[in-house]
């Protein structure tokens, strides 16, 4: 997709900022995959003690699950995309290999910005989730209990690069939105870099 336009974008609806996951999250989902195909070989083998046909059996198996589990896992990267604008959160997220939701977060209806990495490794190397909560992320519900209901209304950007920086980023289109929001057009577009480097 092209960084300037995404389908469905309105008119004047300036893009600031391309998410697109880090490769990070694709090593690590591939990791997974091929650790399921060793895993599954190893077993057919040790079963191979009682069949000998286990041996051939194991190694098309463990060879499916990597060719068509690494298949998988690429295409759906490469189909998962964000745009930041001035308007709102879009999110493009590959459901399968073959199908992509799209959900779009306005910023009249966002309350808040939360970021958090998945463990400290991903902590070191930048890379976290950034939430964009919905303000009609808890209902109140009518009833006695007066307990909350979650809608899961958020749009979640996972495996971002600078997540911190992003988030920070994401909080000030938010308050310039809220509370100067003709300041918007000139904001300028978010550049994942370290401090000092962004000009």
């Amino acid at each position: 997709m092209d960084t300037s336009y995404f389908p469905g974008q309105q008119t004047d609806e300036k893009v600031l900022f391309v998410v697109r996951p880090h490769v990070y999250g694709l090593y690590v989902d591939s990791a997974k995959v091929l650790g399921l195909a060793i895993f599954l070989l190893v077993v057919m083998l040790m079963l191979s003690k009682f069949i000998a046909l286990f041996v051939l059996f194991g190694l098309l198996l463990a060879g499916l699950v990597a060719i068509i589990g690494l298949w998988v896992v690429i295409t759906m990267y490469e189909k998962s995309v964000a745009y930041i604008t001035d308007r709102r959160v879009v999110r493009f997220e590959a459901a399968t290999p073959f199908a992509t939701n799209v959900r779009s977060l306005a910023w009249d209806q966002v309350a808040k910005i939360k970021t958090f990495p998945r463990n400290v490794l991903m902590k070191m190397l930048m890379v976290g989730t950034v939430v964009v909560h919905s303000g009609s992320t808890y209902v109140h519900t009518h009833e006695s209990t007066r307990e909350n209901v979650y809608t899961n209304d958020d749009l979640e950007l996972e495996n971002v690069f600078y997540y911190k920086d992003l988030g920070n980023y994401l909080d000030k289109l938010l308050y310039m939105y809220k509370t100067k929001p003709e300041e918007l057009a000139t904001m300028r577009p978010f550049v994942p870099k370290p401090v000092g480097q962004r000009d």
